[in-house]
């Protein structure tokens, strides 16, 4: 059974409703538009814009769809980060280029916004789209983000713009045609290169979009490669220091910290965990 979706502008859903109209089987399913079954694919299109393909192959049907909605793809570098919201780990960012070629590699693999699949679909995709797609990987230690968060004027965002600015840049090197350049909107554009005023090179013509990685597959791939270091750098973690590390900012971290700061000291943990997040800060006393 493979699995494929799609998000659509509201227009774009009232179209592919009209063009399955023949087909609508009844269904239950909470806020679903309409179920429509079509040569062994079930078609599950959502009110919120996400069209569910379902079926032994789905491929033909992906391309039913795009041809009949007037969805041409094109070739696009997309840069996304993971690690923000976690006390523990690194802040990793990705960009990662893709061309025509690869999208029904992607496709048949289901790629789609990493923060809807489990780890263990992570773990399997991650190296696969890292062996296929020329992307860059630029990996923020926990240690060299507690001391580059202490310079004045550095916030979170700013980190993430300069750290997006360097992926960006490489990855544009090694393809010689300009492609569209897409980032998860996490600012304001002026504020985006008002960060990077200070960088000697800077990658301009970027397309910020909220819920990129539903607006490009490049995104999507960028954000899962990037989250697949990051387990990989938690699970080193574990093995270092013989404790599993939680994910986020709840109270399972509280307790791991605590367990840190008591066995290693605030040296070590200055290496696994952002110091100026509020649970460290807390743990310290200095909230």
């Amino acid at each position: 059974m493979k699995y494929f979706s799609i998000n659509l502008n509201q227009e774009n859903l009232y179209k592919l409703l009209i063009a399955y109209q023949d087909f609508i089987v009844e269904n239950n399913i909470e806020h679903a538009l309409f179920k429509a079954v079509h040569d062994n694919v079930e078609i599950i299109a959502y009110k919120s814009g996400t069209v569910l393909l379902k079926g032994p192959d789905v491929s033909d049907e992906i391309i039913l769809i795009k041809n009949g909605l007037g969805i041409k793809d094109y070739e696009a570098i997309g840069s996304d980060e993971v690690g923000t919201g976690d006390v523990f780990g690194p802040i990793i960012v990705c960009s990662a280029l893709v061309k025509l070629d690869d999208f029904k590699f992607l496709e048949d693999l289901n790629v789609r916004d990493s923060k809807k699949m489990s780890d263990r679909e992570i773990i399997k995709l991650g190296p696969l789209l890292a062996e296929r797609l020329t992307h860059s990987l630029i990996i923020l230690s926990p240690s060299k983000y507690n001391n580059i968060s202490k310079r004045p004027g550095y916030n979170l965002n700013k980190i993430k713009a300069i750290l997006h600015n360097q992926a960006i840049l490489k990855t544009s090197v090694k393809y010689d045609q300009p492609v569209p350049v897409i980032l998860d909107k996490f600012c304001t554009e002026n504020n985006y290169y008002n960060y990077l005023r200070d960088e000697e090179v800077v990658y301009h013509d970027i397309n910020f979009h909220e819920q990129a990685e539903n607006f490009h597959l490049s995104v999507a791939a960028a954000a899962i490669i990037a989250r697949f270091a990051f387990i990989v750098t938690l699970a080193r973690y574990r093995k270092e220091l013989g404790i599993t590390i939680p994910k986020g900012a709840g109270p399972k971290v509280d307790e791991v910290l605590e367990e840190i700061l008591y066995k290693n000291g605030v040296d070590s943990l200055k290496n696994y965990a952002k110091l100026n997040y509020r649970n460290v800060l807390r743990l310290l006393g200095d909230d």
